[in-house]
């Protein structure tokens, strides 16, 4: 008996497909994203794979005029007329010339036994008949041994060679076994201009004719080679582009039919195969886009916002190939080099990943030879796939540099370039037979390929940056111009902390680059993480020209002023929609840390303290620019406060303030290694050779105090 009240239990798949938690990470969403896009790419590319189809059979009526879309072999009159010419060849023949030697050779032998039967006077004539007769072909008449044995003996010699001329002349010129009887003939005219008597001739004319067997042989093996000479010699019958395969109102025939099933035309509601390979093509594409991600780029790999925006640009690209394959269909053939393959890779590179942009290149151009393979028989058309390749490899290689977003326009002429150069080596090796206006179409197409493709990438960028919250370095390196707003007021604010900024920017990319981190990202990152001293600049001292106000104040208000500077620089930085990394570094560079200087005074002042009251109230660092940031922000303070910077102080100091870091669990949330933190260390110290300043040095913490923060 059923449980009324039991509640029932969801469909799995409802439950599989219900958004997790946790999103951004799940490997569930991952493989619905991957496999979203690989289903659309899937649609957009199957239009290409299946042509327009028509419901046709021998001796039914065309509603319509078809003509051959693309210049291929008609297979079957090419067949047809190889098959005419193979049968053209007659059997070949070969001489056994081992044959005709052993023929003669046993004439040779039969003459010998003659002269010794004949010459043996102790036997009878009937004994020499029946001694001849085991020695003889038997075909040979009883007149011949009647009149073999009264032959004179000294005739043999002459009739030997007489015979042995004639079987020689009748088997070197061959003899087929269907002409046999004509090779003997042959024998009797032989004998006509013989001086040889009557019995004499009458004996070689049968001895040789029985001698004479077949020995030109049928050579299957050389009558098959002629036979494929002959079809290899003749030349393919083309069905050409633009030719009229069946009229509209024409009774279709047997011949039209195998034209339009060559030229896939005909409806075959049976044949999955072509979709069937499409879906694996995709499938393979989409797998190895997945693989690539996972194994080299971890961080996109992690992050489903980051998936979203790559499988984004992935979508993108193609239904741009898509639109351009249109036109390909309105007959301007070579319109598939405008397809904006550039514009996938260059702003892969510029959201995400050089890398990364080119393994996506590859992709794009196998999918551009699918797009645009209407003048191709077969599925691909590896001359729009070689150009896509080249001028989005060109584009995306253009961008590793750039500066800003002229650059990008740049590397949009970069892409032309190479498409241009592309173009013309497919022409040069497959020529346009003088069709210049075909050559200069092309070449159009290819210069505008990646102009239009810089164009859009520069239209793209920012909606992408914004959507997703990435960080491109184009934004990067814009936000890195001394002339923003919030630079030039944190300079004619704050010189000292301006310059305090800039020399933590130098030391931050140089460690994040020894460990593989965002360079670039850590420095302009440090160039804004303490906008918020633009607030209360007198209470910092790199900004303290005279006396120190903190002198005047209690250490508990010197504390809320100090700790206060990364809240009031987030709020500024929020202010002029500053992307969230460059807010979560000036939010995080000092994480949860101890003012240890305040702290000791409030100690030394009495009363009761508490240490939590002195500390930054956080977050630790979530990423690795964050926390060399914060190092690189706490080393240079401390390094200029030496008296006598040696390199042995220096790497002493830098390799204090990394553990007194550890150990107070400021990169427990950070993914940070003891291995790379020694590798920050070695970095910051070399590039503190040459960025220190001379700067007050503050008491030791064995003598009860800290490094006062700046």
């Amino acid at each position: 008996m059923k449980e009324k009240n039991k509640p029932q239990q969801k469909p799995y798949w409802r439950t599989w497909l219900r958004l997790p938690a946790d999103w951004r990470s799940s490997s569930r969403v991952r493989f619905l994203l991957y496999m979203g896009i690989g289903i659309l790419c899937f649609l957009l590319l199957m239009g290409h794979v299946l042509p327009q189809q028509y419901d046709l059979s021998p001796g039914s009526i065309s509603t319509e005029t078809i003509l051959s879309p693309v210049t291929k072999i008609d297979q079957a009159a090419t067949e047809e007329a190889k098959r005419q010419a193979a049968n053209s060849v007659g059997k070949q023949y070969r001489i056994d010339e081992q044959l005709t030697e052993r023929q003669v050779k046993r004439l040779d032998g039969i003459y010998a036994d003659i002269r010794r039967n004949l010459s043996d006077d102790s036997l009878s004539e009937k004994e020499k008949i029946t001694n001849l007769k085991d020695i003889l072909p038997a075909d040979l008449p009883k007149e011949f041994y009647t009149k073999l044995v009264r032959i004179d003996v000294n005739q043999l010699t002459e009739m030997r060679i007489f015979s042995r001329e004639i079987i020689q002349d009748v088997l070197t010129d061959g003899v087929r076994k269907d002409e046999l009887d004509k090779s003997k003939d042959q024998i009797d005219r032989s004998l006509v201009t013989s001086s040889l008597g009557s019995h004499a001739r009458y004996i070689v004319r049968e001895l040789t004719r029985s001698m004479v067997i077949p020995n030109e042989l049928y050579d299957e093996e050389r009558t098959d080679k002629l036979k494929e000479a002959a079809r290899e010699s003749v030349d393919p019958i083309p069905i050409r582009k633009g030719e009229t395969i069946v009229s509209s109102g024409e009774v279709i025939t047997e011949d039209q039919h195998k034209q339009l099933q060559e030229l896939g035309f005909l409806k075959d509601h049976t044949n999955p195969w072509p979709l069937t390979g499409l879906a694996l093509i995709v499938a393979l594409m989409m797998g190895l886009l997945f693989l690539y991600v996972h194994r080299f780029q971890p961080h996109v790999h992690q992050d489903n916002i980051k998936t979203i925006m790559l499988l984004s640009v992935f979508f993108l690209t193609m239904m741009g190939m898509k639109v351009v394959a249109l036109g390909q269909n309105l007959e301007w053939g070579t319109v598939g080099y405008l397809a904006p393959v550039a514009l996938g890779t260059m702003l892969i590179t510029l959201l995400l990943d050089l890398h990364l942009a080119l393994w996506c290149g590859v992709l794009f151009g196998i999918s551009a030879s699918m797009f645009f393979n209407a003048e191709n028989p077969l599925l691909f058309d590896f001359r729009y796939g070689m150009v896509a390749l080249v001028s989005g490899f060109a584009g995306a290689f253009a961008l590793s540099g750039v500066q800003n977003r002229l650059s990008i326009l740049k590397a949009g002429a970069i892409a032309s370039g190479g498409s241009v150069i592309t173009i013309a080596a497919i022409y040069a090796l497959v020529p346009v037979d003088g069709d210049w206006i075909v050559l200069l179409q092309s070449l159009g197409f290819g210069i505008a390929s990646g102009l239009f493709s810089a164009v859009l990438t520069i239209g793209f960028l920012q909606p992408f940056e914004a959507m997703f919250d990435i960080l491109s370095p184009l934004r990067l390196l814009e936000l890195s111009n001394p002339n923003h707003p919030l630079l030039r007021k944190l300079l004619i604010k704050t010189p000292g902390t301006y310059h305090h900024s800039v020399m933590v920017g130098n030391l931050a990319e140089a460690a994040c680059e020894a460990v593989g981190a965002n360079g670039l990202l850590a420095r302009v990152g440090a160039y804004y993480h303490d906008l918020g001293k633009t607030k209360r600049p007198q209470f910092f001292i790199e900004n303290q020209m005279a006396e120190n106000p903190h002198d005047k104040i209690s250490p508990n208000l010197s504390k809320s002023i100090i700790i206060a500077h990364p809240r009031d620089g987030v709020e500024m930085l929020k202010a002029y929609n500053i992307p969230t990394p460059i807010l979560d570094i000036a939010a995080q560079h000092h994480g949860t840390t101890l003012l240890k200087y305040f702290y000791n005074k409030a100690k030394e002042l009495g009363g009761q303290v508490l240490e939590s009251d002195f500390r930054y109230p956080g977050p630790k660092a979530q990423f690795k620019e964050s926390a060399i940031v914060g190092i690189a922000d706490s080393v240079e303070a401390a390094v200029r406060s030496l008296a006598r910077p040696t390199p042995d102080r220096i790497e002493t100091m830098v390799r204090k303030i990394i553990t007194d870091r550890l150990e107070d669990g400021q990169f427990d949330e950070c993914d940070l290694t003891l291995k790379e933190l020694d590798l920050i260390a070695r970095s910051m110290c070399e590039t503190l050779q040459g960025i220190f300043h001379s700067r007050i040095e503050y008491p030791d913490e064995v003598q009860g105090k800290g490094v006062k923060p700046a």
